[in-house]
């Protein structure tokens, strides 16, 4: 059976990465400006002249908030203005503002673009500031990262300056350039409250990405800290588990599993990402011997509480240790189990990625699901839920939600505007990178769905493997490894538990008591007799199974390891 994933496997940077960049977002820079709005992006030597009525007019419009009669007015003076006139520059601004304020942020940004001014000009500062306020309205967009990236620190608010300097660093990650990054992060100060969570985050995870494991430590500690040199605000939870949880897999990849356990077990009950805490910790106890925890761990994974949640690792997991401990019958049922559950799911699965679908069309398909999500199964909304919860893929669906929202901002724009032929450009203009985000989420989705069942084929193969050697140990044929496999698993699960004060044997009778989830234990002393074991060995003496309930104050017993 495999072991847990390393430190950067998928399921770890899902969870430690708190934000990464999406490249759909700039799919707008494969696009011109439209061209009633692209006349002055050459650099001209600009006249200085009085204001333009008319764009004195639109101005005052705008302040009323009269967007669409705003528009049409600068419009339809923009085509009438010399490139050399300051009129024109002014105009090209304002009309970014109102496409701005009408919630139109991609054709904002492009008009912003058409204003061609030096960093010197008053304008410079003005633009760059609203390409951060499109940002904040269309999180992930790179397009305005990357303007943001161009522009020196010395034109950006003082109170931004955190700010930028996160969506630099995330920025600087996406594309490869770590080190970039990390200059911008280490910026960042406490003060900034969230931005600060975020970029130490995201600077443990780009020291454990340079194997440089101490600054990782560091960082993620520095999370924990914040609580005392800040506070705890109402977002300061979530980060603190993310922090935990990159504690716990940080140690564990170094092979340090009691500190790894300590970490796992801070993760909060109930919170996004306990349930993850809960399988590494199990994959934690393997490595220390616990088995009676490990079986535990994956007990509170299977129970109905938990039906909408995708683990089939576990199930793996249980019957390796189930055969491990000599109790063949009992494999041979959990692996069934698992083969039940899951092989015809892998067929699912492969049926709903199967066709000649283009991207663009899987997303539509996977829309179409989405609204009508009886057309699958249980079971396979489970693994859609777990695929599509991937940061980058969620970015890239609200990138195309955006993309629909100004769709339908830029058709009422021209229900409502004298302008109508400038407004249709922007729409049509719009269309085309609206179909262009489209094919990138669909294929990204495509991509993440197929890694997910070449898993689940994986762990499959895994399954059938034990249920093999099973059917083959009940013959009295085991090989050498597999003997010192069941010798290690022995030593680790022989001795009884000892008389614990805060404890009291509880045998589970099929009821799950929700408040003493991830508290079970699972006593299954080795079956093994001195035909499983190699020559010369002693056989571990015969166990039973029970259920030990922990009071409510106790806490768990023993630090976890992890294995992602």
């Amino acid at each position: 059976m495999t072991q847990p994933k390393t430190l950067l496997a998928d399921r770890g940077l899902r969870l430690v990465v708190a934000a990464g960049a999406v490249a759909v977002a700039s799919t707008f820079l494969l696009f011109a400006a439209p061209p009633v709005f692209a006349q002055a992006l050459a650099p001209v030597e600009i006249r200085e002249l009085p204001a333009h009525p008319e764009l004195t007019a639109a101005k005052a419009l705008r302040e009323d908030e009269r967007y669409y009669d705003a528009f049409g007015k600068l419009a339809n003076l923009l085509p009438k203005l010399a490139p050399d006139d300051s009129n024109r520059l002014a105009t090209q601004f304002v009309l970014g503002q109102v496409l701005f304020d009408l919630g139109l942020y991609q054709s904002a940004l492009r008009t912003f673009d058409s204003v061609a001014v030096p960093q010197t000009h008053p304008l410079y500062k003005e633009k760059i500031r609203y390409y951060l306020q499109i940002q904040r309205a269309v999180p992930g967009d790179l397009a305005t990262i990357e303007r943001l990236s161009d522009a020196p620190t010395s034109v950006h608010r003082k109170d931004e300056l955190d700010e930028i300097r996160f969506l630099l660093g995330r920025y600087y990650h996406g594309v490869g350039d770590e080190k970039r990054a990390i200059e911008q992060l280490q910026l960042v100060k406490p003060e900034s409250g969230e931005t600060y969570l975020k970029s130490r985050q995201l600077l443990g995870v780009l020291y454990v990405i340079l194997n440089q494991a101490q600054p990782a430590l560091e960082s993620f500690k520095d999370v924990l800290r914040f609580e005392e040199q800040v506070g705890s605000p109402s977002y300061y939870g979530y980060y603190r588990d993310i922090a935990n949880m990159s504690l716990g897999r940080l140690f564990y990849s170094i092979g340090q599993f009691e500190t790894a356990g300590r970490y796992y077990d801070r993760v909060q009950e109930g919170t996004t990402a306990w349930l993850d805490s809960l399988f590494e910790l199990g994959w934690t106890y393997f490595q220390l011997g616990r088995i009676d925890r490990v079986l535990g761990q994956l007990h509170t994974l299977n129970s109905p509480y938990f039906e909408d949640r995708y683990y089939p690792e576990a199930r793996v997991l249980e019957s390796l240790i189930l055969f491990r401990t000599c109790r063949f019958n009992e494999t041979l049922l959990s692996v069934q189990r698992f083969l039940v559950d899951y092989r015809p799911l892998k067929k699912e699965l492969d049926a709903q990625l199967s066709g000649s679908r283009s991207d663009a069309e899987f997303y539509e398909y996977l829309s179409a699901l989405a609204r009508d999500k009886e057309k699958l199964s249980v079971q396979l909304r489970r693994i859609f839920n777990a695929a599509l919860n991937d940061k980058r893929l969620q970015r890239a669906f609200a990138a195309v939600v955006q993309a629909n929202n100004e769709m339908d901002g830029l058709e009422k724009l021209i229900r409502n505007t004298n302008a109508r032929k400038a407004a249709e450009t922007l729409r049509d203009d719009m269309g085309r990178v609206r179909a262009v985000m489209i094919s990138s989420a669909g294929g990204l989705a495509r991509e993440r769905l197929s890694r997910v069942r070449e898993e689940l084929t994986e762990i499959i193969r895994q399954g059938l493997r034990i249920k093999y050697e099973s059917l083959k140990a009940r013959r009295g044929s085991i090989n050498d490894q597999v003997r010192i496999d069941m010798q290690e698993t022995a030593k680790a699960v022989s001795e009884p538990r000892a008389a614990d004060p805060e404890h009291i044997v509880w045998p589970f009778d099929g009821s799950y008591w929700r408040d003493e989830l991830g508290g079970y234990t699972y006593d299954t002393r080795s079956r093994c007799t001195a035909e499983h074991m190699p020559k010369g060995s002693t056989a571990a003496p015969s166990g039973d199974r029970s259920g030990a309930r922990p009071d409510a104050k106790s806490a768990p017993a023993t630090p976890n390891a992890k294995q992602p």
